[in-house]
């Protein structure tokens, strides 16, 4: 199955050579920087932004996508680790070989299947858009398509390995979402005895 999905004559396999080994000079300085803006260490500071954002106008973030945009990250954080390990799919450099892979910023010998980063950027995405409009979704998903992409460019995960990142943070996010009207119904309307 590996083989398949991996393997060399895999269109998986050929489209990380195509991007990967684009080298072009402005990409070769965005695409780390977006990669690092889309690493989930970065949570702590997003939420600062988020609360930061709350205090100003609570219209623009009502408390409900904090309390939603935690359980997303706590739902994210453990889907990729139990996927990764699961999954054991080794990063590109790797598989393919270091003199092979164009590596930009830090190396991992991490599991490559689901990116994290792609995880963490469409949870944060969907969660944060949620229930909004166009001027929200936009440029919240363009950002997270940008983080996916970049982590192929910099050689870090296969397009498969942030395809499958995508869906899994959007998953997150929507559980999380469901999670969130559901407790809220419970606690808005008591159960009658």
């Amino acid at each position: 199955m590996y083989e398949l999905f991996y393997g060399r004559d895999s269109i998986n396999h050929k489209l990380f050579m195509v991007i990967n080994q684009a080298d072009l000079p402005f990409l070769d300085a965005v695409m780390p920087i977006l990669t690092l803006l889309g690493g989930s260490w970065l949570v702590y500071f997003y939420l600062l932004l988020m609360l930061v954002c709350y205090g100003i106008d609570k219209r623009v973030m009502p408390g409900r996508y904090l309390v939603a945009y935690c359980v997303a990250t706590l739902f994210s954080l453990g889907a990729e680790d139990v996927l990764k390990g699961f999954f054991h799919v080794p990063r590109p450099a790797l598989a393919i070989g270091m003199e092979h892979v164009r590596i930009l910023g830090k190396f991992s010998k991490s599991y490559a299947l689901p990116s994290g980063h792609a995880v963490f950027s469409f949870m944060t995405a969907f969660t944060l858009s949620h229930g909004r409009n166009w001027k929200w979704k936009a440029p919240l998903f363009l950002f997270a398509v940008l983080v996916a992409y970049s982590r192929v460019y910099v050689g870090a995960h296969y397009p498969l390995d942030v395809a499958a990142g995508a869906v899994v943070g959007t998953g997150c996010g929507f559980i999380a979402w469901k999670v969130y009207e559901q407790v809220g119904k419970r606690v808005v309307s008591p159960p009658r005895t």
